[in-house]
């Protein structure tokens, strides 16, 4: 790598375009398998998989696809994204994934935003096999729309370079292309490939290794189960309530999988214990990246490593900004070649986003004293109390160190007597969870008053379509009773 006059670290050597670098693995891996849908669905090696996507290109040029244009892709998970994917790519057009699961009105503003000519949610086209590899790194690869969770989504424009580098990163932190591509890794994906987390730091990396990718079903814990062994699954990348679901339903050990990578919802020691009893050689980690760095970022072991707590992905560069209220806390800043190339449509979002190369991610970080850092929340998320400031990823930290409590949500909330949290906790099975006793918990620890009708149990956190724990609703149940005394089972 090597520090260009922006000020950035950029890879040397990166191949001009993704296509070409998905063409040179296509050619290299051709016998291989690369995608396969677990549970018996369709397998396609790379020769076959690269063939019908050259086809759906030529089927797009005769419906007017050209170079540059937007393509929306809303399909759940299969080989048919990734031959729509690679489709729309080898066109010359720039993919817009959807999430399935989006409402009709979310896909409308998707679509007027991007300004797409086509969704592929049905039949994909098919004509003369067409394949462009004309890209320029700085040219447009990919657009992706963030999940909203703040606001409306915004669409986000990854350049080649940011998705290469990306995908050049991420193979790096597997041990580089000569550890994962003798035999070829297999990667089970069950988080939708609609996120960038997913496409461009686990897909891509995946196929450009010479891997290979199994598409499980999103959150059916039978299906994977079974592919653990039939697959020979080594790598697996899932939400965290799926590996809770399968501890709760599967018995004895899985020796296959080397890698276990969480999303970033956190949870307790007690089931991190239980996934190494599970998974015996795997290392368990979570992971830090943003629709904006292209899904990727660092990676954050369940355990320390030498002392550490975060491990940046190469070309990654963190800064936390100080803080008037706590010195050790403060907005997290990153830049490097994986940032995106900015908003679409908005000169003005991304130059209030970005400033000097340095993209303000919203997120928080806190500084331990040998300079590890830990993200404990959203900036818009901060409650001051009498020792400092606290934030909601560290309430749902203390909460999940209380024995009886399986997963929990924490939620800043305007009342009547200033802001607060409001917490929702779900009890382990068959343990006779009492909110009023998880209120005392959290008062002790936190050293201030937690109103008690701020604390409430419930027997499933509220979700959105992307599977994220959807803290809006949770707000907004906790505002429209914040005049209500005493705990509260949410039912």
């Amino acid at each position: 790598m090597v520090r260009c006059a922006d000020g950035l670290l950029h890879f040397t050597g990166l191949t001009s375009c993704l296509t070409e670098l998905l063409d040179v693995a296509a050619h290299r891996y051709a016998g291989r398998e690369a995608v396969v849908e677990a549970g018996g669905g369709r397998r396609l090696t790379y020769a076959q998989l690269w063939t019908s996507a050259s086809r759906i290109a030529g089927g797009m040029l005769e419906r007017g696809v050209g170079i540059g244009d937007r393509v929306a892709i809303r399909m759940p998970n299969g080989v048919r994204w990734v031959q729509a994917f690679l489709g729309v790519l080898l066109a010359g057009g720039v993919p817009v994934p959807v999430h399935p699961g989006h409402s009709d009105a979310q896909l409308r503003r998707i679509l007027e935003d991007s300004g797409s000519l086509l969704v592929l949610d049905a039949e994909l086209p098919t004509g003369t096999p067409f394949i462009d590899d004309g890209a320029a790194l700085s040219d447009s690869a990919l657009l992706f729309y963030t999940s909203g969770t703040t606001g409306q989504p915004k669409g986000v424009e990854l350049s080649h370079e940011n998705v290469l580098s990306t995908v050049e990163a991420v193979i790096r932190s597997w041990g580089g292309r000569e550890r994962v591509t003798p035999d070829g890794l297999r990667h089970a994906v069950a988080l939708p490939l609609s996120s960038a987390t997913v496409c461009v730091s686990q897909l891509l990396p995946t196929l450009a290794s010479g891997g290979t990718v199994v598409l499980a079903p999103e959150l059916d814990t039978d299906s994977l189960c079974r592919a653990f062994d039939v697959e020979g699954i080594e790598r697996l990348s899932a939400p965290a309530r799926l590996f809770r679901q399968v501890l709760r339903t599967s018995t004895g050990p899985f020796g296959s999988l080397r890698f276990l990578a969480l999303d970033d919802e956190i949870v307790s020691a007690a089931t991190v214990e239980q996934l190494r009893d599970r998974f015996p050689v795997a290392e368990v980690v979570s992971g830090w990246g943003m629709t904006e760095t292209g899904g990727a970022g660092m990676i954050l072991p369940m355990t320390a490593v030498d002392g550490r707590t975060e491990l940046p992905h190469n070309g990654m560069e963190f800064a936390v900004a100080e803080s008037a209220v706590d010195p050790s806390v403060g907005e997290l800043w990153c830049r490097g070649p994986s940032v995106m190339r900015g908003y679409w449509g908005s000169h003005e979002g991304t130059a209030r986003t970005t400033a000097r190369g340095w993209l303000h991610t919203g997120d928080v970080a806190r500084i331990g004293l040998g300079g590890e850092f830990r993200i404990v929340g959203r900036v818009e998320e901060a409650v001051e109390i009498s020792r400092g400031v606290v934030y909601s990823r560290e309430v749902e930290d203390l909460l999940l160190g209380y024995s009886d409590v399986d997963e929990a949500v924490a939620v800043d909330v305007m009342t009547a007597r200033g802001p607060d949290f409001g917490v929702i906790v779900v009890p382990k099975t068959g343990a006779d969870l009492e909110p009023d006793a998880v209120g005392e918990f959290l008062e002790a620890l936190l050293g201030h008053r937690l109103p008690r009708h701020l604390c409430a149990k419930s027997d499933v956190l509220p979700r959105n379509s992307m599977g994220r724990i959807d803290r809006r609703s949770v707000r907004v149940w906790f505002e429209d009773r914040s005049t209500t005394k005493g705990c509260a089972d949410v039912g």
